[in-house]
Order: C-alpha cells, then structure tokens, then sequence
C-alpha cells in the first residue's frame, strides 16, 4: 500500500480519536472559593428552584476528609456551590451546620489544632469561607467537652457554641430545616 494510503489512515484515525475525546469536567466553586467543587450544566433537567427557600441544616459527626479537609464540611461548601450556580438569591438561602462527634476538632483554633496535632487546622479557611457565604457552624458544647475542648480559649471565633446537637437538630427540623446527615 501506498504512503499517501497509510497517512490518510493516519489522518482519519486521529480525527475519530479527537471526535471521542471528552472534554475535562469544568470545576468551579462559585460562592465558597476553593471548596467543593462543581460541575454545573445549567441544561439539565433538575436545578435548584430560586423560588424556594433553602433551609438545611448539615450533621456533621465524622472524621473523613476529602482534599484535606472534613469532608462533611466539604460537601456544605459544595451545597452552597449548587445553590450559587443556580442563582439562587442568597436571601433565600438558610445554610446551618451543626458539629459533633469525631469532626469536634475541626473546629479548634490553629493554635489549639496546632498544640495537638503538630500542624495548623486544615479546616480553619474552610470554616472562615463557609462563615462568608452565610452559613451559619455551631459546635456542640457537650461534644466539646468529650473532646477536652475549651469553648472560651480554643474554639475558631467563627464558630457558635450550642447546647447539644442533639437540641439542635430537633429545633431547626421543628422550624422547618431539612436534615442534611
């Protein structure tokens, strides 16, 4: 067979190639910059409503991370990310996370993370993003203290102290959240 033959070939085979190639995903993270990430495609058939008010509070209890971080928090920043691409008006969002359980320290100071753990809180510019884009973290007292946490000297200042997750979540599924766990 010819050169020209097996070029032209060549040629076709990188065209079906390049045809079937799929684009990378877009990631983007729209309201909490740097944290749970999204792919948003405003062409599909189920988005956010911007008729509705979004009230959610998170449960967040493990330990998990995903690049980093805790990954229950992660996965708030990619809510208020969905809602954000979505358009709808942040007015109407009404985000609350309440932590308990093996996340507690995610909520330390860096200085107190730092005296523990030998590194700074990873979790602290997650926390600080999230508090920018309206959500709402409160810490459970009662976990704090399972956890030899002093809520007066070694909580991040964004951080609000409650009660009891426990009463939390009763009280804000009374006032119609819907539970994210």
């Amino acid at each position: 067979m010819s050169t020209r033959f097996w070029n032209l070939c060549f040629a076709l085979s990188l065209c079906s190639v390049g045809a079937s190639a799929k684009e990378a995903p877009k990631w983007t993270t729209p309201a909490v910059k740097g944290y749970g990430g999204i792919v948003f495609d405003p062409a599909l058939a189920v988005q956010p409503d911007r008729a509705l008010d979004y009230k959610v509070i998170f449960k967040i209890t493990s330990g998990d991370t995903k690049e980093g971080v805790n990954a229950q928090l992660w996965h708030v920043a990619r809510f208020v990310n969905l809602l954000a691409a979505g358009n709808v008006p942040k007015a109407k969002v009404h985000v609350v996370a309440g932590i308990a359980g093996k996340a507690t320290d995610a909520v330390l100071t860096d200085d107190a993370y730092e005296l523990r753990y030998k590194k700074p809180n990873p979790n602290t510019e997650l926390i600080r993003e999230l508090t920018e884009a309206g959500v709402i973290i409160y810490v459970c007292s009662q976990a704090a203290a399972e956890h030899d946490i002093d809520l007066e000297t070694e909580v991040n200042p964004d951080i609000v102290h409650s009660l009891s997750l426990m009463t939390d979540l009763a009280n804000f599924q009374l006032k119609g959240y819907v539970l994210m766990p």
